[in-house]
């Protein structure tokens, strides 16, 4: 099947291939009645732009490459879809590409497809190996903005550690989520409550969310982590879940639990279901994440939301901002707590209740 091009436009619309282009590109002077009949022979046509042709005459793509780290993390996927929603809204198109954890090689691979395409800047979920991709990218001048985790580390005075490299970020502070679901994890009548943080090596973001669980837990008189030592700084016993800490919670008389990484807590809700745990009832669950999923499980799962929707319009703001050399500010959304059936009062419990 043969493609019209430009120079079939101008033919048939008796123009040049230079006024066919001003059309297209809603620039220079040419009247009312030569765009209408242009635009006519386009549609008769079925002619589509050439991308490629365009990008080789202009400075800029109109492209932005958007790397994250799993496609198949609804999370990641969701908010790859609102960024590129929000980018064609503006006019740009988005490449979508994803990081691995541990293959260098391959991380390299999309990080030089990403500039083979000519991008006018990029948009990062971060992960250990940013900084060798960071390199890339700003070696060449691009904008570059960080979503949902920094490439550094808030530790317990709050402060930013680490190297941030001077690139602005949109991230969200976990700790009002965290506070409001262990308060309302407390009205419930929980004392001994476990954190499965999330891979500590793959994000800071997982290691701040347990710090951040850790210090609240320990403020709170009535309130315990049984899968800790004396250590405040101690490592969870797994930063990931696996059925077998189930058994490990019930000897411990772990009544409910927060997790860090909507995964596990996914791994968890099946973990249960096959060992005839009632979630809700047997264990109260809350999570990170505020997939749709779990909100249409029975029992709907109470989740820590990051406003993604909010990270994913501002983050292409912050972008478009250093793309048009504006001083742009880091972001910190706050975490908020959606209470559901998940969390309920523990076996036995004779206390008011909620």
């Amino acid at each position: 099947m043969a493609y019209a091009t430009i120079r079939d436009v101008a033919e048939q619309a008796g123009v040049s291939v230079s006024t066919v282009s001003r059309a297209l590109n809603d620039s220079g002077r040419i009247s009312e009645r030569t765009r209408e009949r242009i635009n006519q022979v386009i549609k008769d046509l079925h002619y589509v732009p050439d991308s490629r042709a365009r990008s080789m005459h202009s400075p800029h793509s109109r492209t932005i490459g958007l790397l994250i780290p799993d496609i198949r993390n609804s999370y990641f996927a969701d908010l790859a879809y609102l960024i590129q929603g929000e980018l064609l809204a503006h006019g740009f198109q988005t490449l979508i590409c994803t990081s691995t954890q541990g293959d260098s090689l391959e991380n390299k691979i999309q990080v030089r497809n990403l500039l083979g395409q000519h991008i006018d800047g990029a948009i990062i979920v971060p992960g250990p190996r940013s900084p060798q991709t960071l390199d890339e990218l700003t070696r060449r001048g691009l904008p570059v903005v960080y979503v949902d985790r920094t490439n550094g580390y808030r530790g317990q005075d709050r402060g930013l550690h680490g190297n941030c490299e001077g690139v602005p970020c949109i991230d969200s502070d976990p700790l009002p989520g965290l506070s409001q679901a262990l308060s309302d994890l407390a009205r419930h009548g929980h004392r001994r409550i476990a954190m499965v943080p999330g891979p500590l090596d793959e994000s800071d973001t997982f290691r701040e969310r347990q710090e951040i669980f850790t210090k609240l837990v320990n403020g709170m008189d009535t309130m315990s982590d049984p899968t800790r030592g004396d250590d405040p700084t101690e490592k969870p016993t797994r930063d990931t879940f696996r059925p077998d800490m189930l058994d490990q919670w019930k000897d411990q008389g772990v009544s409910a639990a927060i997790f860090g990484r909507s995964q596990d807590a996914i791994q968890a809700i099946e973990a249960c279901q096959a060992r005839g745990i009632h979630i809700g009832r047997d264990l109260s669950m809350v999570t990170f994440d505020d997939l749709p999923v779990f909100r249409i499980l029975t029992p709907a799962v109470a989740t820590i939301s990051q406003q993604i929707h909010s990270m994913g319009t501002r983050c292409v703001r912050m972008l478009l901002d250093l793309m048009s050399d504006s001083q742009t500010d880091s972001v910190r959304l706050k975490t908020r707590y959606l209470h559901r059936a998940s969390v309920g009062c523990p076996p036995g419990y004779t206390g008011q209740g909620p």
